[in-house]
């Protein structure tokens, strides 16, 4: 079995004998040393105020120690410290403080404000419908303040020249290319999949040891997952994915569902600046927020050597430490990261071509000549071609949100215009009688035409749903809610200016 190794491998763990072998008090660790830092930062957390295997304090005052050695008491509310609150005997509190120990030995920086809890109050839910792990802030946190400062040396990269290996035989490369996948990628997840193989002999050890996976969208799913999407752009682009990463398990001897997992990591945690992509040990801990309290300053070809987090605004003990990972709608962060958040202010609703045409042809007014009705027909080809560029799941925009409202494709509503125009010397549907309601029908109707059912027929996930059942149905149903509203919206402006 051939296996790719990690570009960057740390040496072994530079720790003091008291301090290795001191009990887990905290999970928000300053570094050693570190005494300006903390100056600059922030207030350290006492180590008394937590006991062992907790990951935050949970009591109505989270203790800290401020620059001048005085207690900051912060009053927490019973939500705040529920939420800062970790059971006793997790696993996760004390694997965090070693993964702090073990990067701050090697030059990075965890602000003692950042704590890791095992649900985020920000973060989606998931199949046990609690939910994810993330980070919160520990104590206050300043606008500005620097929280992480992640040298590149400790973000896991593929070994140079992997890429092109990946990429070497013709039928994985032509999988990865119908799956619009870089080789780089395939690279980072066939060297997460090594680390992960060699367990704690692992340079990476700590770090991949947290790593949780789940098995969901977007690289597992059954046939009928896919179906409930109810969007054939979204399955093929899952289905030529998951092809994609047969083939390289195929090619590389690794076990299909071995490196399906670390590619589901790595789909859904790595970072990419000019410099390439890689997977940040804590970094990729920060769940998405489409209003985020932090924003990243990643490395540049200027200044290469580190990725540092501020907070984009004042935090309270207990707020979510997050970042928007894009704007990206539902259907891509369901292909990504496997969640569907439920009031994206992002989200949209693609269609192929093919499907437009198909819904446009079938709203064309009857009446119209032969050689109009010809012309149209080759208008409304011309207009929405099939993408001459190969690949699946490629697909057009139809409506979508913006800040502030919504925003249909005009391509789309033209055209909707041109179907129904009965001949090239009649009045324009807006100026004849009854015009308004009938393009309104059009609209409505060619629109609904792309779903096999409307938003009143849909019964979203029965209560025994799996979970991808259950983010299919969130997905197609969000997507439903938007067409619904926008159609509203639309036909009651048309409505006022007629």
């Amino acid at each position: 079995m051939a296996t790719v190794q990690s570009q960057h491998r740390p040496g072994s763990l530079l720790l003091s004998p008291a301090l290795a072998a001191a009990p887990v008090k905290v999970v928000s660790v300053a570094p050693p040393g570190a005494g300006a830092a903390l100056a600059r930062h922030g207030a350290a957390v006492s180590a008394a105020s937590a006991g062992p295997g907790v990951l935050a304090a949970a009591s109505g005052l989270l203790a800290a120690v401020a620059a001048g050695g005085r207690r900051r008491p912060h009053a927490l509310s019973k939500a705040a410290a529920a939420r800062l609150a970790v059971a006793h005997g997790t696993d996760d509190a004390a694997l965090y403080v070693e993964l702090v120990q073990w990067l701050t030995a090697r030059g990075a920086y965890v602000s003692d404000a950042v704590g890791l809890v095992t649900e985020d109050p920000v973060a989606p839910e998931t199949a046990d419908r609690a939910r994810r792990r993330g980070t919160v802030a520990t104590r206050e946190v300043m606008n500005g303040e620097l929280l992480l400062e992640i040298p590149v040396i400790c973000c896991m990269t593929a070994q140079p020249g992997n890429a092109e290996a990946v990429g070497a035989d013709p039928d994985v490369a032509a999988a990865l290319e119908t799956a619009g996948i870089t080789h780089q990628d395939a690279a980072l997840a066939l060297a997460l999949h090594g680390e992960r193989k060699q367990g704690e002999a692992s340079a990476w050890w700590p770090y991949v040891r947290m790593l949780q996976v789940e098995r969901y969208f977007p690289l597992f799913f059954e046939t009928a997952d896919l179906e409930a999407l109810e969007s054939t752009s979204l399955r093929e682009s899952l289905e030529v994915t998951s092809k994609a990463v047969a083939a390289v398990a195929k090619k590389w001897g690794i076990v299909d569902e071995e490196l399906r997992e670390a590619w589901q990591l790595v789909r859904s945690r790595r970072f990419g600046s000019e410099l390439g992509t890689c997977l940040m040990p804590i970094g990729d801990f920060l769940n998405h927020s489409c209003y985020p309290s932090c924003a990243w300053e990643p490395p540049t070809a200027q200044q290469p050597e580190v990725w540092k987090l501020r907070a984009k605004l004042d935090m309270a003990p207990g707020d979510s430490i997050n970042w928007m990972y894009g704007e990206d709608p539902n259907h891509l962060l369901l292909s990504t990261i496997g969640v569907v958040l439920k009031d994206n202010p992002h989200n949209r609703i693609m269609v192929r071509p093919c499907d437009l045409r198909k819904v446009l042809l079938e709203v064309c007014n009857p009446s119209s000549p032969p050689d109009f009705s010809s012309w149209r027909k080759e208008e409304l080809e011309r207009q929405v071609p099939d993408p001459q560029e190969e690949g699946a799941g490629l697909s057009m925009f139809l409506v979508g949100r913006r800040s502030g409202g919504i925003q249909w494709n005009p391509m789309w509503l033209d055209l909707v215009g041109l179907a129904i125009t009965e001949s090239p010397d009649g009045q324009h549907w807006s100026a004849a009688p009854g015009g308004t309601e009938r393009y309104l029908a059009a609209l409505e109707g060619a629109s609904w035409s792309l779903f096999p059912r409307r938003l009143e027929d849909d019964p979203g996930a029965a209560p025994e749903a799996s979970w991808n059942q259950a983010l299919a149905a969130e997905l197609r149903c969000g997507q439903k809610s938007l067409l619904s509203e926008a159609l509203a919206s639309l036909r009651a402006r048309l409505q006022a200016e007629g």
